[in-house]
């Protein structure tokens, strides 16, 4: 049996690598996190151009996310601030941003079961309820499917 954690780290290309990512890893060993260690892909990217910065990958087994997170802060990175870890747990859908500098990080908000309901009903207005004359995209932000699917995440959630 194993809980997956996959993680990817960006860095900035400018400079030349000071064995950050040796720190990294060093640093992971000596926590016994999860078996895992950082691999550098960025020469694995496909397209006509070249990575404009550096990617790493890693996969652990029941891995310390917080240790993860203190080993890419205590390594010697050029540019700290250009550096960035993601993170996605074994059951989670999407990859979180847990270090690095970013104006919109993910969040968890919790609602109640009423305020489920109500972005349940302003959706399927918005969706179904009165017609937007060719401006969904404009005024909602999104196209009108992602919005009733959207709206079907909701829906399930409202009904459970």
């Amino acid at each position: 049996m194993s809980r997956v954690t996959n993680a990817i780290i960006t860095a900035n290309v400018n400079g030349h690598p000071q064995g950050e990512i040796d720190s990294v890893n060093q640093f992971l060993r000596q926590m016994g996190v999860g078996g895992g260690e950082f691999r550098e892909v960025t020469e694995h990217a496909g397209g006509t151009k070249q990575m404009e910065c550096r990617v790493y990958l890693s996969a652990f087994n029941y891995a310390d996310t917080d240790a993860i997170v203190r080993a890419v802060d205590q390594a010697p990175w050029e540019d700290k601030k250009a550096v960035q870890l993601f993170v996605k747990e074994q059951e989670q859908e999407v990859f979180l941003l847990l270090f690095g500098d970013s104006s919109a990080k993910p969040g968890t908000v919790e609602l109640t079961g009423r305020e489920l309901l109500i972005i349940n009903n302003a959706l399927n207005e918005v969706c179904n309820g009165f017609a937007l004359e060719g401006e969904f995209d404009t005024r909602m932000g999104c196209k009108v499917e992602e919005a009733r699917a959207l709206l079907a995440r909701f829906h399930s959630l409202v009904s459970s």
